[in-house]
């Protein structure tokens, strides 16, 4: 048994609706996505990723409101753990907090790797991926300890230069636009060094990567208990925050198929950005864009640190761990305000994840972290009102159980399809974190009077 974090331990609320979205749009970092992530889907789907996003944006609102409304009713730092313990019991609780834990840890090196390639563009330089990688993940997590109100600034700023550079797209896409809008409408790939019609199955297979670019319009949860004004919020800060990037990401992938003098050879190169920009632009332009999209996935790295800074001192807080690791999570520097033991937690094991040389590997596995996680908060949003009628909804997602309906079957049947595809040492990963939840519930869970309370 430990005793209650005393109140010193508390975080102290200090961010605005406005912040939190500054820090959750700065986590989905969109330039990035639309950089690094969206040519996994060009790949997959063609011109068909215009469909992927838009159909992966729908689902995403569904997902949405569905944080919404649990952020609210379960305002906690603890996030998509919490809303499992509470609606489905503690198993539930474990399972979902070492997904999102490996999630959490997986994500930040999965960009970091894909930022090298930006940075040698926009210095002229041949530094070693690896090598940029674990610089970024360091210094992300030494900045991601200073106080939250700073960080919140900064974040802000660093989204402001991230937009910019998306905005370059923007205007060489629309400004030097080369092909009709009927190239989006029926999805066209490159087979065989030919353009010909895409699959739509390959459509459906990419919705998922564009989920994952989405991903993190969820996070704005995780920062309830630093809102002055009690996590009431939350559900704006979530809306919001996935308007905001399905816009930043949407329109600039438009604006780069139209503004392709080939679609073949767009399609079949490995940098659609960067055939844009080769195209269209100059060394000069290039050079900036590429130091704003590595900018990009340096600020959303912190922006992700500091909420898994916050997920795991509310793990603390909850006792899910042994009772030495629970003081320590729940430790809050006393001049940074933040839970600084906490959110250095991940820092080396993600450092040493940025050696892993197979960048699709790596996306690969997250995307099955994420529906994993997006499941749980949709059957948890489907059963909420349901189960936990002691606990008051104040806000109620539109046309309930609906988007939450829409959601679990969205996200399970994206799950089997890419479980179906997967690797078996995914899949042993994922049955391993499954067993490791248990064993912790079984030793931790169900002695800790903290987590049983929760």
């Amino acid at each position: 048994m430990t005793a209650p974090v005393p109140q010193a331990s508390a975080l102290k609320p200090s961010l605005s609706v406005a912040d939190v979205v500054a820090i959750t749009v700065s986590s989905v970092t969109p330039a990035s996505s639309v950089f690094v992530i969206a040519p996994f889907a060009i790949q997959q789907a063609g011109t068909g990723v215009i469909w992927a996003f838009a159909l992966g944006g729908v689902l995403a609102l569904m997902f949405a409101f569905c944080y919404a409304e649990l952020g609210r009713a379960h305002r906690t730092a603890g996030g998509e753990y919490v809303f499992a313990k509470r609606v489905f019991g503690g198993m539930a609780g474990y399972a979902t907090f070492l997904t999102v834990l490996a999630m959490l840890l997986f994500i930040p090196p999965v960009l970091a790797t894909g930022a090298a390639t930006y940075l040698n563009a926009a210095l002229g330089t041949h530094f070693d991926s690896q090598a940029v990688a674990l610089v970024i993940v360091v210094l992300s997590y030494a900045i991601g300890i200073l106080n939250i109100k700073l960080n919140a600034w900064v974040t802000g700023l660093c989204l402001f230069l991230e937009v910019a550079a998306l905005m370059v797209i923007v205007v060489l896409g629309f400004g030097h636009a080369q092909q009709p809008v009927s190239a989006l409408l029926h999805p066209q790939m490159v087979s065989a060094g030919v353009l010909s019609a895409a699959p739509f199955a390959l459509v459906i297979g990419a919705i998922g990567t564009a989920l994952f670019s989405y991903n993190g319009f969820g996070g704005a949860v995780l920062l309830a208990e630093d809102m002055h004004d009690g996590g009431h919020g939350v559900p704006q800060a979530v809306l919001w925050s996935l308007v905001l990037v399905v816009a930043i990401e949407i329109i600039p992938l438009v604006a780069l198929l139209l503004g392709a003098p080939s679609l073949t050879e767009m399609l079949a190169s490995p940098d659609p950005i960067g055939y844009l920009l080769t195209a269209h632009g100059n060394e000069t332009l290039s050079r900036l864009v590429s130091a704003g999209i590595f900018l990009s996935v340096f600020n959303a790295i912190v922006a992700i640190v500091i909420q898994s800074g916050r997920v795991i001192y509310s793990s603390g807080r909850d006792e899910v761990w042994m009772p030495r690791l629970n003081r320590a999570f729940t430790r809050i520097h006393a001049k940074w305000q933040s839970p600084w033991l906490a959110t250095l937690f991940l820092a080396i094991p993600s450092a040493v994840l940025t050696f892993s040389s197979n960048l699709a590997e790596l996306t690969s596995f997250t995307v099955l972290l994420i529906l994993l996680v997006y499941l749980t908060v949709a059957l948890s949003a489907l059963f909420s009102r349901v189960l936990r009628r002691d606990r008051a909804h104040p806000y109620r997602m539109p046309l309930w159980p609906v988007p939450a309906l829409l959601a679990t079957v969205g996200a399970g049947y994206l799950l089997v399809t890419l479980l179906a595809q997967a690797s078996n040492r995914d899949i042993m990963i994922i049955l391993g974190l499954l067993s490791v939840s248990v064993i912790l519930y079984g030793t931790y869970g169900k002695l800790s009077p903290g987590f049983q309370k929760l």
